[in-house]
């Protein structure tokens, strides 16, 4: 008489093993969430992955040397991250994110508003805006409703590489919870 025993108990180990690694995600998620972090970082290093749009004319003569979505330094940085077992996300909580997201168009309502100058002793009004306590001279303009066109700079974006890298970190966190 012939018998076979098949003993599993290494295989049901490494399964169990397997299914309550991927019940606690939360290591995983956090570690994805520092990757898509770090692209962020990087697109607003690069000025964009692929490159965003240049400034207009008037904008690079005015901001010489600036970098594009970096006047202050506010949106880079209020780039935050969030994970927790079933998600990794990167995002902001700054109003004027989206539009510098997506692009899009702003309306500008008409308005008036007072400009100071200085007059000289002769009469004649300089060319150049003073602060109102060191102007002798005002006057009231009115500028008609604009639009502003505003390109999209994808900031929140991932690119092939940075999608490749997670796919790896994926893979890393199975292989080990697998013990191979």
């Amino acid at each position: 008489m012939y018998s076979i025993k098949v003993d599993t108990a290494a295989f049901e180990a490494a399964l169990d093993k397997l299914v309550k690694g991927l019940e606690s995600r939360e290591p995983l998620m956090r570690r994805l969430a520092g990757l898509m972090a770090d692209a962020v970082e990087e697109n607003f290093a690069q000025e964009g992955r692929p490159k965003w749009m240049g400034w207009s004319p008037s904008t690079a003569r005015r901001r010489r040397g600036g970098r594009i979505l970096q006047l202050s330094g506010r949106l880079a940085g209020s780039i935050g991250s969030y994970s927790d077992n079933d998600s990794a996300v990167v995002g902001t909580n700054v109003k004027y994110a989206r539009i510098h997201q997506e692009g899009g168009e702003i309306s500008m309502p008409a308005r008036s508003q007072q400009t100071y100058y200085r007059r000289r002793k002769d009469g004649t009004v300089g060319n150049r805006f003073v602060r109102k306590s060191r102007s002798n001279y005002s006057e009231t303009h009115s500028v008609g409703p604009y639009k502003v066109k505003i390109p999209a700079r994808p900031f929140l974006q991932l690119d092939d590489r940075d999608q490749y890298r997670m796919t790896l970190t994926i893979e890393d966190y199975l292989t080990q919870l697998t013990g191979e």
